[in-house]
């Protein structure tokens, strides 16, 4: 994939797994895609963080463990915008939910968690890069 098209706004830019077992996620999917994987400690204290890179080594995804215990092992995407604010609140203008408000992580740049109008998630970043 051409890392350019993924700093477009509205581009699919980051898929982020969800799972009660990060360790094993890596080693799962380093042997059907051959991604490697690294471990860094998040600064906001939210645990360990796993990134997952290609043969090439682009970072493409992310791991680690659920916020909550209820969330069940899932994947999810992230969209890269413009101004994160400004589409959380075309977002509800147009009938979709803000499930987490807009937020700064220090790691990656500004974050929202959001719904469309029939209940499909999505993340959008306004990256810092």
């Amino acid at each position: 994939m051409n890392q350019d098209i993924r700093k477009q706004h509205g581009a699919v830019c980051w898929g982020e797994l969800s799972t009660t077992d990060p360790k094993a996620a890596a080693e799962f999917y380093g042997k059907v895609f051959g991604w490697t994987s690294k471990v860094t400690t998040l600064e906001n204290g939210s645990g360990d963080y796993t990134c997952f890179a290609t043969r090439d080594g682009a970072e493409v995804a992310g791991a680690m463990e659920p916020q909550c215990e209820e969330a069940p092992n899932y994947w999810g995407i992230y969209m890269n915008v413009d101004n994160v604010d400004a589409i959380v609140a075309k977002t509800v203008e147009l009938g979709g939910k803000v499930l987490v408000e807009a937020f700064d992580c220090p790691e990656a740049g500004r974050i929202a968690y959001l719904a469309d109008p029939q209940g499909a998630v999505f993340a959008v970043i306004q990256s810092l890069d």
